[in-house]
């Protein structure tokens, strides 16, 4: 693509875990790193070995979807919003 490297920025709430609930991260993405992690979540999930949990498998199929997700808003956005 623009020939730089894929960033991730922030991570905010790592030291402040909220009560009662899992810790979360906040990551910024851009197009370049999104399609890295969409292809790599896709490329385990094809290859997928199975195990003792279905979750991983079903966990994996929401991160693929969210990240294609998150790569068509982007290019979205990038259009001005525009659909053709």
């Amino acid at each position: 693509q623009n020939g730089e490297q894929p960033r991730v920025i922030g991570l905010s709430g790592a030291r402040q875990p909220m009560p009662e609930e899992d810790p979360t991260l906040q990551f910024e993405l851009n197009e370049e790193a999104i399609g890295l992690m969409l292809k790599s979540v896709s490329f385990y999930l094809e290859r997928w070995p199975g195990g003792p949990d279905p979750g991983e498998q079903e966990g994996l199929i929401k991160l693929k979807s969210l990240f294609a997700a998150a790569l068509l808003e982007y290019n979205f956005n990038r259009s001005g919003g525009e659909l053709t």
